[in-house]
C-alpha cells in the first residue's frame, strides 16, 4: 500500500461512526461478496470495537455461478433464505456491499436467468424499512476489477478513489451545503446551469422536496422513507418542472450507463424535452437504451448537484457526487416526487459548473458557496 492509498481501517471506522453512527450495544448486519471481503472483515471489527455486535453474510462468488449451473431454478433462493432474512429484521443497521464482482457477466445472462434477483435490492430495502432500521449500500461493491475492464478504468485507482471518497469526506461539509441547497432548490424557482464549456442551461422548480443523501439515515429520511444511504455520499436531487428545461449542456464528465460508458454528451433541450444530442464516445450505448425506451423517455425530469469534495472527477458509479458537478438527468422522477413514470433514466455530468437559483449564487466554476 502506497502512501496515497486509503486501507480498510479508514473507510470502516468512516461507516461505523460517520455514517451508520453506531452505538455500543447495537446489532449490525454486514452483506459481503468475497471481493469486498477487505473492506467488510474491517467494519467487523471497528463495530466490535465500539461494543456493537457486528455478523456477516457473505456470499460467495464461485458458489454463486456454480449454484446457476446446478439449481432447478434460482427463484427459491435469489432474494435470501428465511434465516437471512431474520438477521436484516432483528439489525438496527445493516451495511450492504453490492455484487457480484463479475457484473458484466451478470448482465451477460439470458433474461430467465437474470429474472428471480430484478427486484432482489428492493425486497431487501422494504424489509429494512419494517425493521426500522439504517442502511448503508457501499459503492466499493461495483469497483471489481471485471467491472473496472467493463468501464475501462483502473480497478485500484477505482477502488482508492471511493475509498478516499468514503473516509476523507468532511460530513459536516457535506450535510450543511446539503441542508443549504436543498432549502434554495425547495423556495426557488428556476435554476441556471452555466460553464466554460459552453452549457447553459434554465429549469423550472415546483417546489419539490429535493432527495439529500448526505451518508447518514436521520429522523428526517426514515419520515420519508428512506432508509438506506450510500457511501461515497454528497448529493441533492430535485424533480423538475418536466416542462421547463431548455439550452445547453455538455458533459465533461462521463457516464456509465448499463449498456455501457458515454463521453463528452451535449443535450439541446427545449419545451422540457431533449430535442438533439451527441456524444464524442460511446454514444452506441445510449442510442441503444433510448431507443429501446418507452415514452417519456425524452424529458428531462432530474437535477442533481455534487458535494463531496474528497471524491476525484469522473467516478464510476460516483459521477455524480464530485462537489460542484451538476448531473442532469431524462426519464422517471416518480421515485423523487416527480410525475414523469417512465422506466428509463439516463444521465450527463457538467464538472466546474456555475450554478444560481433565482440568481442567488450557490455553485461558482465548481466551487459550493
Amino acid at each position: 500500500m502506497t502512501a496515497e492509498e486509503t486501507g480498510p481501517a479508514a473507510v470502516a471506522r468512516a461507516l461505523v461512526g460517520g455514517g451508520l453512527g453506531l452505538r455500543r450495544g447495537e446489532h449490525l448486519l454486514v452483506v459481503s461478496w468475497n471481493h469486498t471481503l477487505p473492506w467488510a472483515g474491517a467494519v467487523v471489527a471497528e463495530a466490535r470495537r465500539v461494543g456493537a455486535a457486528p455478523t456477516l453474510l457473505l456470499e460467495d462468488e464461485p458458489t454463486f455461478w456454480r449454484s446457476l449451473e446446478v439449481a432447478p431454478s434460482a427463484k427459491v433462493w435469489a432474494r435470501g433464505s428465511r434465516p437471512a432474512r431474520r438477521a436484516l429484521e432483528g439489525a438496527d443497521a445493516v451495511l450492504y456491499f453490492p455484487g457480484p464482482a463479475d457484473r458484466p457477466r451478470f448482465r451477460a445472462l439470458p433474461p430467465s436467468t437474470q429474472s428471480p434477483f430484478l427486484g432482489s435490492e428492493d425486497e431487501w430495502l422494504r424489509r429494512l424499512r419494517l425493521a426500522r432500521a439504517r442502511g448503508i449500500r457501499c459503492l466499493l461493491g461495483y469497483a471489481s476489477d471485471e467491472q473496472s475492464v467493463h468501464w475501462g478504468v483502473s480497478g485500484a485507482t477505482w477502488r482508492n478513489q471511493i475509498a478516499r471518497g468514503i473516509a476523507e469526506a468532511d460530513t459536516a461539509e457535506i450535510a450543511r451545503h446539503a441542508a443549504r441547497a436543498s432549502r434554495l432548490l425547495t423556495r426557488g424557482r428556476s435554476v441556471r446551469i452555466t460553464a466554460d464549456n459552453g452549457t447553459d442551461l434554465t429549469v423550472g422548480l415546483r417546489g419539490r422536496a429535493p432527495w439529500v443523501d448526505d451518508g447518514r439515515v436521520d429522523a428526517e429520511d426514515r419520515r420519508r422513507g428512506r432508509a438506506v444511504a450510500t457511501a461515497p455520499a454528497g448529493t441533492v436531487v430535485v424533480a423538475i418542472d418536466e416542462t421547463s428545461a431548455r439550452g445547453l449542456a455538455v458533459a465533461n464528465r462521463p457516464s456509465y450507463l448499463s449498456h455501457g460508458r458515454v463521453d463528452g454528451g451535449q443535450w439541446e433541450v427545449d419545451g422540457g424535452k431533449l430535442r438533439n444530442y451527441w456524444y464524442t464516445g460511446g454514444g452506441a450505448a445510449f442510442d441503444a437504451e433510448f431507443t429501446a425506451a418507452p415514452r417519456g423517455r425524452e424529458v428531462v425530469a432530474l437535477l442533481g448537484l455534487g458535494l463531496n469534495r474528497a471524491l476525484a472527477p469522473g467516478v464510476p458509479h460516483a459521477e455524480d457526487e464530485e462537489a460542484g458537478a451538476v448531473t442532469l438527468a431524462i426519464g422517471g422522477n416518480t421515485l423523487y416526487g416527480g410525475r414523469n413514470r417512465c422506466r428509463f433514466l439516463s444521465w450527463i455530468t457538467v464538472g466546474e459548473a456555475t450554478v444560481a437559483v433565482d440568481g442567488a449564487p450557490l455553485v461558482d466554476r465548481g466551487q459550493i458557496l
